[in-house]
Order: C-alpha cells, then structure tokens, then sequence
C-alpha cells in the first residue's frame, strides 16, 4: 500500500493548471499588495497606531518606521509580480512569504482568514517546483526545465484549499448557525436596499435557507469538485456563492483566491486546452524502462528523497487538520470566548458589539484610575479589542505598566466589559474582580473570561 501510494504521489502531472496558479497568484497578491497601498492601510494599520496586539509568541514582530513599511510592501508586490512571472521563483515565493506574513502578523486587530490562507499558500509555493516550466527562470536556465510536475505538487495545493472549505463547513455546525440562523440574520438584514433581492434579504426564512445551504456547500463543495460529472456544477455553485457574498459582505480577496484555488480540481491540462491556440501541448510521456519503480520501491536511490517527502506531507496535513480542532480542548461557546478561534476557519460565525472600560487601583494609596480604551488605540482597534479576551488581556497589561511607569506601585486592573453576540443582549464579558495585570496569556483556558449567556438571539 505504501509502495503504491509512493508511486501515486510522485507520477508524473501535467504542468498547465499548476503554472496557471502560479501566474494567477502573484497576480492577485499583486494586486491586492497595490490596493493596500492605494488605500492609505499601510498608514491606517501600522503607522497611525500608538499600540499594537501582537500573536502569542510574536511579540518581536513589529512594524518599522513609515520608510521601512512602504518599503516592506515595495518588496511584496515586486515579489508577488517575480512569482507570476516565475523569475527567480524559489526565492521570490518565499521572499512574498516573509514579508506578507511579517506584516500581517503584527497586529491581530486585523485579522482575517484570508490572510492566514495566503501565508501558507505563499509558504507551499516557495517548496513547491513551480518555476521549473512556464517561467523566465527556464528560458534562462534551460536545464532548470521540468516537463511535469510530482503528483502530489497538485494534490498538496487541492488539500489545502479543501481544508478552507471543509472545515469551514464544519464550524458552521453549530446552534447559533443552524438554528437561530444568526449572525446571517443580523447581517442579511443589513442589506434590505440590495438591488432586487433586498425584499427577500430581510426576511428571517431567507437568513435560515442561507445558513443551511451555506453549511451544505462549504461540506460538499470539495467532493463535488473531485467528481468529473460534478465537477461543472460544483464550479457554477462556487462562482454563485463567493460572488454574491463577495457582493453583500466585506470578503476582500478572499473570494477571488477561493475561486482560483478551485480551479485545481479541474483536470491538470485545463488551460491547455482553453488556451490551444497558444499553449504548446504536453510533452509526450518518457518511456519506462522497467527498472526505475522496483529500484525506488526496494530502496533505490530515490527512495530517501520520496520518503522524506511523504513524511513531510503527513505532517503538514495533520498539522492542518488539528488546528481547527483545537477548541474543543477549551470551554463554553467558541463564537463567545473565541479560544482557538483563529487559524481554523471559523469564517463568517460571529457577530460581537462590545464595549470596555479599565478600572485601575492603587491599594497602598486608593488612588483609582478609569481609563478609555481610545486613550491607547484608534477607533479600529478599541471595538476589535472590546470583543476579544486575549486583546483585553494585553491592554490591560500596557495600562498597568504606563501606570508604574509614572510612579504607582503595585497596580490592579480590572475590566468593565460588555458583549452583545449573535443577536443576544449585552452581557457581563470578563469577570469583573480579577486582576488582569497579574494574569498572564497563555495556551489554557482563560478563567476569567465569563460565561456566556444563555439566552437565545432576540433576532
């Protein structure tokens, strides 16, 4: 079995869709590193905060002065362009990687699913060969030129984009979703002005067909895909569905690379033959010789190389799959305390309002201070941190500091936060007698974090 799951995995694979990803990739990181810029975020995000809210682990990651991040997505976009192109591709790959995550990992306050899907797209891609053919590099270097591509160069890419959707399907497996349609009520309901189906958005049995048709799609989508009878279908749906919630909410690009991504599923020659006219058809298969399998198999002299290579796929796929798995090993509602929520797919799941005051305390003296988020943050910021645990953590933490800097010893803090989520009434957010400038962020449950109401969604 391992021996043909070894053969499997390293067959030879048409080049076209994968140099077709490739091209379509960096033009979309391009794009989209452009669009940042021309939107005035690098400023909004980076230079204009005083205060920011770095990963767990990550708090060396840091942006640079107005010189070095414009610098920084220079950089990006002209390694997002040399991917497309497939100029020094390896190191242009993985030069977009670094810098794209760099950025991106400096402040969760903007956090999106998109992002953590383009850092390992840009990660898998610096691996992968595929600059070994479609590229300037071969024309360059001629003897670089691959004729195909290993098998599961294809199938590794396929994964990760099934991972999004399946488990994507998976977290929308929950009460709020399916039965109190929420946050999709909330939002729909936003949209009663939308062009011809405003009418039909307003109403909660169109919130509750959405959920579940959502919930429906993102489970199938991958297998229907897989599918050569299906396959058409499968695509029309995905066109449907990510451009008209492209359409009604706030997605980005994150449509764009998803729509992209399926393409994968579709036989590797597809753009050869969409693009007769000026693509050349594939090269034909080299002859067996009938020694190369047995001698990989018995332990020839591509046998460690295909072992390493399949040891390393079995980690990256387990890796993928635990992650959006690792909530259940915390308590109470993930939409509510959202540990584990990030970096599992949990798209489009919550709807939260918060707002949060500090209150500081000097016992020696009983001086008592309350302090306003928007003393530290911009506007962004104070209603992302109102509504997350570990964020209200860290603040509270820079407020205790700032406070001894100025000469109070021994500071206490504690927060007077609020949550309204999915629809429910406001409730108590974080236990309101804990010091939270002795509490520290770690990988366990956060036990001060209060419980989540039990009322269902007034919507």
């Amino acid at each position: 079995m391992s021996s043909r799951l070894r053969a499997a995995l390293f067959a030879p694979v048409d080049t076209a869709s994968l140099i077709a990803f490739r091209v379509g990739f960096g033009l979309l990181m391009l794009g989209a590193t452009l669009r940042f810029v021309a939107n005035g975020w690098v400023r909004e995000h980076f230079l204009e905060p005083t205060f920011f809210f770095p990963y767990w682990g990550l708090g060396w990651i840091r942006p640079g002065p107005a010189w070095a991040m414009y610098g920084l997505y220079a950089v990006m976009g002209l390694a997002a362009l040399c991917v497309a192109l497939g100029l020094l591709y390896r190191a242009s790959a993985l030069l977009f990687f670094v810098t794209f995550t760099w950025a991106h990992f400096i402040d969760k306050t903007h956090w999106l699913n998109h992002y953590w899907l383009v850092t390992l797209v840009a990660l898998l891609m610096g691996v992968l060969p595929l600059g070994r053919a479609g590229s300037i590099d071969v024309h360059l270097w001629p003897a670089r030129r691959l004729e195909s591509f290993p098998t599961w160069c294809l199938w590794l890419l396929r994964f990760q984009f099934a991972v999004v959707y399946f488990f994507g399907g998976v977290a929308k497996l929950s009460h709020d979703w399916l039965v109190h349609a929420q946050p999709l009520t909330i939002w729909l309901g936003a949209h009663g002005d939308f062009p011809l189906l405003g009418g039909w958005l307003v109403k909660k049995s169109f919130a509750y067909a959405m959920s579940w048709l959502g919930a429906a799609f993102d489970l199938s989508v991958v297998f229907l895909l897989l599918g050569r009878r299906t396959r058409p279908f499968a695509y029309a749906a995905a066109l449907g569905f990510h451009v008209m919630t492209s359409l009604l909410f706030q997605l980005g690009m994150f449509p764009s690379i998803m729509l992209f991504g399926a393409l994968l599923f579709f036989p590797p020659a597809w753009p050869r033959r969409l693009f007769a006219r000026w693509l050349p058809p594939p090269p034909p298969p080299r002859p067996a010789t009938g020694h190369e399998p047995a001698n990989r198999v018995r332990g020839g002299p591509g046998t460690s190389h295909e072992r390493r290579v399949m040891l390393a796929l079995g980690a990256w796929a387990l890796v993928q799959v635990l992650l959006p798995l690792r909530h259940h090993l915390y308590p109470g509602p993930l939409g509510w305390r959202e540990e584990g929520f990030r970096f599992a797919w949990n798209v489009m799941l919550v709807e939260k309002n918060g707002s949060v005051d500090f209150v500081a305390t000097e016992p020696s003296t009983g001086r008592r201070w309350v302090i306003a988020p928007e003393q530290y943050l911009t506007r962004y910021q104070a209603k992302m941190m109102a509504t997350q645990p570990d964020m209200i953590l860290q603040l509270a933490h820079r407020v205790a500091a700032d406070l001894e800097a100025r000469g109070a010893r021994d500071v206490e803090v504690r927060a007077d936060a609020h949550v309204a989520w999915n629809g429910r009434p406001s409730a108590v957010f974080v236990d309101p007698h804990t010091d939270l400038a002795q509490e520290r962020d770690t990988l366990a449950p956060k036990r001060w974090i209060a419980p989540a109401p039990t009322a269902p969604p007034r919507l």
